[in-house]
């Protein structure tokens, strides 16, 4: 068979190649494009190697470079809305070949395309069962490809947790819950095509794993010790620092502290974990602490148990620091963490909360000036100014001491450290 026959019959199959293998590597060009406009750079041509167009109808509206490049010499209006099958022949010495390029010429409008390449705002909730469908933002596609309904499809980074449902536009489903602390969100690669396959357009996909308060705080240490020795031979002070104690949370939620049973001998400051001296140690003694962590959610999430010994001794080396002083104190209360909503405390001088008297000669003060609350003689803690959820710190707490005062211990000073926490 001579060249030219070859290349005839090479025309005449690319012409009549399956319909559905062309369909997955189909080129859309805009039936506005100008001559010269790129349609496929092949290979470079090696050395004695030269490209050219197989004899069709439609080859005279292309030609293909020495450089492998296929580019468009005419007006494509006469195309429009026509499949194009265009065969280019390779050659060299001693072989050829062919490439089959299945083009289909459409209306710039028509040609489908998403006006963002990435969307965002897609959400679902972790450990969610599979099958739960993700919240999907507006997704807006233009363009109406050949026609047909449109088809989607998850082209990447789904990593095998999702799937679109069956005989439906658009829904996207998990196919297993999802851990937000091993991987907070995926990058999927959504494709939308018409009803032929011929167009397509692709668009990133944003899908945020929603927190769920699943894990409980931990602390850095099972056992804390802590060695504290008297400077120079001076009592130690209320309120000294004993030590800190430190949890996290894999859900990055605020922790706070507590002490599992109450102790005339320490506090822990619940935003920070500090340990603050509060009795009277004796020399050479091991005290012990039981502290737990929790987060800020409601409802809330416990640690597990952490012991804390104290040993006091006359070592300079290890002595505590001296801290400025306070009225010597008698006592400290556990501390009060107390719930309310941000409507609670929408009334100036509503009483929101009331301190027990433990006898009838105690009277209360608040210690510091606190913008939000104040404290009359009685226990009333009333609201000071409109409580604002969006001005308050990131644990959406108001924390402030109490003295009180009993008159009838020879003026003993008690501490009540009160922490109210705003909820929605």
């Amino acid at each position: 068979m001579s060249r030219a026959a070859w290349a005839v019959a090479v025309a005449a199959l690319v012409a009549l190649a399956d319909p559905g293998s062309a369909r997955r590597s189909v080129t859309v060009l805009p039936e506005d494009a100008r001559p010269g406009f790129t349609v496929r750079r092949l290979r470079p041509a090696l050395s004695h190697m030269s490209y050219s167009l197989v004899s069709t109808p439609v080859a005279q509206y292309f030609a293909v470079l020495e450089d492998g490049i296929v580019m468009t010499t005419a007006d494509l209006a006469p195309l429009l809305n026509l499949p194009v099958n265009l065969g280019v022949l390779e050659e060299t010495p001693n072989t050829t070949s062919t490439h089959s390029l299945h083009m289909y010429v459409l209306e710039r409008r028509d040609m489908l395309r998403f006006p963002d390449s990435v969307v965002e705002g897609a959400k679902v909730k972790e450990n969610a069962p599979p099958g739960t469908r993700v919240s999907l933002p507006p997704i807006k596609l233009e363009g109406k490809g050949t026609g047909g309904p449109i088809k989607y499809t998850i082209i990447s980074g789904d990593h095998g947790a999702f799937e679109l449902l069956k005989n439906e536009s658009l829904a996207i489903v998990t196919t297993r819950p999802l851990d937000r602390e091993h991987r907070s969100s995926y990058r999927l690669g959504l494709q939308a095509s018409d009803a032929r396959g011929i167009d397509r357009a692709n668009v990133k996909l944003l899908v945020e794993v929603e927190d769920v308060n699943d894990n409980s705080p931990q602390f850095d240490e099972k056992v804390y010790r802590f060695s504290l020795g008297k400077i120079n031979g001076t009592e130690w002070q209320r309120f000294a620092k004993l030590g800190k104690v430190h949890a996290t949370d894999a859900d990055d939620d605020k922790v706070a502290y507590r002490l599992a049973t109450h102790t005339s001998m320490a506090i822990i400051v619940p935003q920070t974990g500090e340990i603050l001296l509060t009795g009277d140690p004796a020399l050479n003694t091991e005290y012990q602490l039981t502290v737990i962590a929790h987060d800020l959610r409601v409802p809330s999430r416990e640690s597990k148990p952490s012991r804390v010994f104290l040993e006091f001794n006359e070592e300079e080396e290890n002595a505590i620091h001296r801290i400025e002083k306070r009225r010597v104190t008698r006592a400290v209360r556990p501390t009060k963490r107390i719930e309310f909503t941000e409507s609670d405390g929408e009334q100036d001088g509503k009483i929101v909360f009331q301190l027990e008297k433990e006898t009838e000669r105690e009277t209360f003060k608040i210690r510091d000036e606190n913008p939000w609350v104040t404290v009359e003689p009685n226990g009333a803690v009333r609201v000071k100014k409109k409580w604002d959820y969006e001005e308050l710190g990131p644990e959406k707490t108001i924390d402030f001491w109490v003295t009180i005062t009993n008159a009838g211990v020879g003026g003993e000073f008690i501490f009540l450290l009160l922490s109210i926490v705003l909820i929605r």
